[in-house]
């Protein structure tokens, strides 16, 4: 018998409409309605109804997607996962999983965040881990399930990730600034600390010490996490500095920190790029939206997405035992917040 979507609607008491969102990999079923129909599908044979909807030939089990909290700012001023869904949800469809999102804090019991784990029966977990630190792998490990960190590299670990080359990146800014003349570079840097924004400070110091450049400590500008912050740290620095002692350029830890100082710099009266320029890392929309716009280190995000999940199902699926790290490079973005100095 050939079966159609309304006969499988009728086996499982469910509505033709709902079939049909399951075949074509559409929002509105819950993950346990979507198992069902689709292990129904299966145990009928007639698999043909999810490659014609899908491009799946079958569906293999899901994925899960762990957005790791820890401090929460970073996660959750400008998600990055959110540019990355498309592509991994798109990779993972075509290779027979599907993806569901799980969510763990930090301060969550080891029981709450095994239970958030094991929830479903994952075949394996993509974890967006921006914010992790080495102690929060632990749980990740004790589930025996493979994972993927994402946009965290973990180094040191026997782990696979997929980040972002930020040594080629904060290289880039440092080189730009320097071929537009600056020699006064200073550093706009986060009081919340992520690995990320490590290993950017590091290689910051190492660039400078390339360049011959002796980095001035009243040229780093600490400021929080958020606009009020960023508002409140400024006005503090200003505050306490002459005009002639503050830097030509600013580097930025991120393109959210960016913006925020050059806005400020532009409400007590400085002018960017005329009096300071500013560069920034990520290339997110907001670096596009402001005025003048932000020169800024692109990260390619169409990359991130597919990667993870491939290596992920090279990991489930060959029982790889070796594990791998993808560095993604980085190009920058040349706008109008830097300024040539004679």
């Amino acid at each position: 018998m050939k079966y159609k979507a309304k006969d499988i609607a009728r086996e499982l008491g469910v509505s033709p409409t709902t079939v049909s969102l399951v075949l074509n990999n559409k929002p509105g079923v819950g993950e346990k309605t979507r198992e069902i129909i689709i292990n129904k599908i299966n145990e009928l044979g007639c698999e043909d109804l999810l490659k014609k909807g899908s491009g799946q030939v079958s569906h293999k089990g899901y994925i899960g997607f762990v957005v790791y909290k820890r401090e929460g700012s970073i996660v959750d001023e400008s998600p990055f996962f959110n540019y990355l869904l498309e592509g991994m949800t798109a990779r993972a469809y075509d290779n027979g999983y599907i993806l569901n999102f799980i969510y763990i804090n930090s301060n969550m019991s080891q029981e709450e965040k095994e239970a958030q784990i094991k929830g479903i029966d994952y075949k394996g977990l993509l974890v967006f881990g921006v914010e992790m630190i080495y102690e929060d792998l632990d749980v990740l490990k004790k589930s025996n399930l493979p994972f993927v960190i994402i946009d965290n590299s973990f180094p040191e670990s026997d782990i696979d990730a997929v980040a972002i080359n930020n040594n080629l990146g904060v290289s880039k800014a440092v080189d730009y600034l320097y071929e537009m003349g600056h020699r006064r570079i200073g550093y706009i840097k986060s009081k919340v600390r992520i690995n990320s924004f490590e290993e950017r400070r590091s290689a910051f110091k190492r660039k400078l010490r390339h360049l011959g450049i002796e980095e001035d400590r009243k040229h780093i500008l600490n400021v929080g996490y958020s606009k009020s912050m960023i508002q409140e740290d400024v006005n503090i620095y200003l505050d306490g500095m002459n005009k002639e002692e503050l830097p030509t350029a600013f580097f930025a830890e991120n393109d959210f920190l960016g913006c925020n100082v050059m806005r400020m710099l532009q409400e007590k009266g400085y002018q960017v790029p005329g009096d300071i320029s500013v560069i920034g890392f990520d290339n997110r929309p907001i670096s596009e939206l402001v005025e003048p716009r932000l020169t800024t280190i692109n990260v390619p995000k169409e990359i991130f997405g597919p990667e993870s999940v491939a290596l992920l199902i090279s990991k489930i699926e060959e029982k790889r035992q070796q594990s791998l790290k993808i560095v993604v490079g980085t190009n920058i973005i040349v706008r109008e917040s830097v300024k040539r100095l004679d």
